[in-house]
C-alpha cells in the first residue's frame, strides 16, 4: 500500500494515544481563492464552500500516495476524495470514513453516493442500525459499514451538575418539537427547550410551562447539567440516527435520558436501566415516561447514576482508537501487511469486518 508507508493521513486532528498520534498526519487547511471570496461577496457562500472542499479533496488525493491509509469525514469533501480515487485505480491507500450523516436523497443523489462509496473501504457509523439502512439505501455491501460507539465531549469543559427542577430538551437537527410539546402540554412540569433554529417551532402552540430559547454551546451544556431529566425527541423515520453526542453528554452528567428513537438509541441506552426508549410518534408513551421519572425522583437519580457509569468509558480517544482499528482491518485486504503487523504490535489490530469491531462499549 502506498509505497510501503506506515503513516496515516487524516483531514482533521484526532485525539489519539501518543503511539498512534505520531503516525497520523493532518491535511493542512486550504486557503481561500479569489473566486471563492467573490462568490461569498455575492451571496454564494455555499458554492464557495464547495469549491474549497473540492480543492482540498484534490490536495488529499495528491498526497495520499505517501500514506498507508487516509481518514476522512463522510461529508462532501470526503465523498469527492472517494470519487477521485477512481482515477488512481489499483494501489490506492485504504480509505476509512467517519461521521457518515446521510439522509438518502433523490435517485441521482443515491447514484452519486453509491459511486463514491464503492471506493471506500470502511464507513464508520454511530448507530448499528445505520449499517443496514445505508447498505439498503445505496445498494452497497453491508460489510462496508462498521459500527463504532460515539463518545462524550465534556473532557474539555467544566460543568456544575445540579437539579433545578425542570425538564430539558434541545438541539438543532432532526428533532420533532411538536411531539415533545404535545407530550408536555398538559403536564404541570417546567420545561426548557433550547434550539438555534427557532423557525422550526413556527405554527406549533407553545404551552405555558415551556420556556423556549436560543443557546450557545456553553449555555446548552449548563442547562443540561441543571435539569432533572433530559428528553431527546428525535425523528426515528430518517435514514440517519442522531443526537449521540447530546445523549452521551447528558448521561455522563448523570441525567436520565428519554429518547424517541428506540432503534438508533439501543446501542447507548438500556431502556428502563440507563434511560428510557419510547416509540417514535407515541405522544402518550412519551408523556408517561416524562411523568414517571418526574414523579419518582429516586428512580430518576438511580437511572442517572447508571447512565453516568455506562457513558464514562466512551471517551474520544477510545472512539478514535476504534476507528484506527478499522484502518488496520482495511489494510488486511492485501494492501500493506507490514503496516498491519506494526499496527497489531501497537495493540490496534483486528480483522473482523462486523459491527462489533472496535466496539468500545
Amino acid at each position: 500500500m502506498a509505497n510501503g508507508s506506515k503513516r496515516i493521513l487524516a483531514v482533521e486532528p484526532m485525539a489519539l494515544p501518543p503511539d498512534l498520534a505520531v503516525r497520523t498526519d493532518v491535511l493542512p487547511e486550504t486557503g481561500e481563492k479569489w473566486w471563492e471570496r467573490t462568490l461569498g461577496r455575492f451571496g454564494f457562500q455555499e458554492l464557495a464552500r464547495r469549491s474549497r472542499q473540492i480543492r482540498r479533496a484534490w490536495a488529499l488525493l495528491r498526497r495520499a500516495s505517501e500514506y498507508a491509509a487516509v481518514i476522512t469525514l463522510g461529508d462532501f469533501e470526503g465523498l469527492v476524495v472517494a470519487w477521485l480515487e477512481k482515477l488512481r485505480g489499483r494501489g490506492r491507500p485504504a480509505h476509512v470514513m467517519y461521521d457518515c450523516l446521510w439522509y438518502g436523497g433523490s435517485g441521482l443523489k443515491r447514484w452519486w453516493m453509491r459511486s463514491c462509496l464503492k471506493q471506500v473501504d470502511r464507513c464508520v457509523v454511530w448507530a448499528s442500525v445505520e449499517r443496514r439502512r445505508y447498505a439498503n439505501a445505496y445498494n452497497v455491501d453491508l460489510e462496508k459499514f462498521v459500527f463504532v460507539p460515539h463518545h462524550h465531549t465534556l473532557h474539555h469543559f467544566t460543568v456544575e451538575v445540579g437539579d433545578e427542577a425542570f425538564v430539558f430538551t434541545g438541539g438543532n437537527q432532526d428533532r420533532d418539537w411538536k411531539l415533545f410539546l404535545d407530550a408536555v402540554r398538559d403536564l404541570n412540569i417546567p420545561c426548557i427547550l433550547a434550539t438555534n433554529r427557532l423557525w422550526q417551532l413556527e405554527g406549533i402552540p407553545i404551552p405555558p410551562n415551556v420556556r423556549v430559547l436560543s443557546a450557545t454551546p456553553q449555555e446548552f451544556r449548563r442547562l443540561m447539567a441543571k435539569a432533572t431529566l433530559v428528553v431527546m425527541p428525535m425523528r426515528a423515520n430518517l435514514l440517519h440516527a442522531g443526537a449521540q453526542q447530546s445523549i452521551l453528554n447528558a448521561m455522563l452528567m448523570g441525567k436520565p435520558v428519554i429518547l424517541t428513537d428506540p432503534e438508533g438509541g439501543a446501542d447507548y441506552i438500556d431502556s428502563g436501566i440507563t434511560g428510557q426508549l419510547v416509540p417514535y410518534g407515541d405522544v402518550a408513551s412519551l408523556r408517561e415516561a416524562i411523568k414517571l421519572l418526574w414523579d419518582h425522583r429516586d428512580r430518576a437519580r438511580i437511572m442517572g447514576e447508571r447512565a453516568r457509569l455506562a457513558a464514562a468509558p466512551l471517551t474520544t480517544i477510545k472512539c478514535n482508537t476504534s476507528i484506527l482499528e478499522h484502518v488496520t482491518a482495511a489494510a488486511v485486504s492485501g494492501r500493506d501487511l507490514e503496516f498491519v503487523a506494526e499496527s497489531r504490535a501497537l495493540g490496534i489490530g483486528g480483522s473482523s469486518n462486523g459491527p462489533g469491531t472496535g466496539d468500545a462499549s
